[in-house]
């Protein structure tokens, strides 16, 4: 991992910033950030890491269920602040879908349309999801769904990435749990071919 030229923007994320150590980091450049030796300069590389690698363990991890055809929603329950950056990152890859994520105290919203991002951020997911549900007027057909994304996530797996000690190292429990991952062994296979061939 390198230190990115743009790091004041993870370190503002990390839960443990302040304005004086953002004033501080913003008199370095990131090559000093990287080799710097002096323990506040230490500390400032170590939080900028931490952001970033929830940030991409929370991209991978999280995982989207349906609510209707345009809601797509999410268990997520970070360290730092980055429930909008994750939020922002899903909506992008799903444009015109409205992604909810979140825990049982707060959510991020997301809708990505013409190249915006229009946010939203609020208590409990569960609150939120309600809210949405009633606006949208969403209909049962979320099970055909839901059932479609379950078939897509179980098509990933393969048993030949069963490094677990691997992953655990890479994800540690407590990413799995912000994540709302259930780490599930011997897992049929079942491909997206399986799926549209039943019909």
């Amino acid at each position: 991992m390198k230190v990115p030229e743009n790091f004041l923007y993870d370190l503002s994320l990390h839960r443990d910033c302040n304005e004086r150590l953002l004033a501080r980091a913003g008199q370095l450049k990131a090559g000093e950030v990287e080799v710097s030796l002096h323990p506040e300069v230490a500390r400032i590389k170590k939080m900028v890491y931490a952001v970033m690698g929830e940030v991409h363990r929370m991209k991978a991890f999280v995982r989207l269920q349906p609510l209707g055809t345009r809601v797509l929603y999410g268990f997520f329950k970070p360290r730092n602040r980055i429930g909008e950056n994750i939020c922002d990152h899903f909506s992008r890859r799903n444009a015109g879908i409205i992604i909810v994520l979140g825990n049982g105290s707060e959510s991020w919203i997301s809708l990505c349309r013409e190249g915006r991002i229009w946010r939203d951020h609020g208590g409990g997911m569960t609150e939120t999801l309600e809210r949405l549900k009633s606006a949208l007027h969403c209909s049962e057909d979320s099970a055909n769904v839901e059932c479609l994304w379950q078939v897509y996530y179980d098509s990933q797996y393969c048993p030949e990435r069963k490094n677990l000690a691997a992953f655990r190292r890479q994800m540690p429990r407590r990413d799995q749990e912000a994540a709302g991952l259930r780490l599930v062994q011997n897992k049929r296979n079942a491909t997206l071919e399986d799926f549209l061939g039943e019909g």
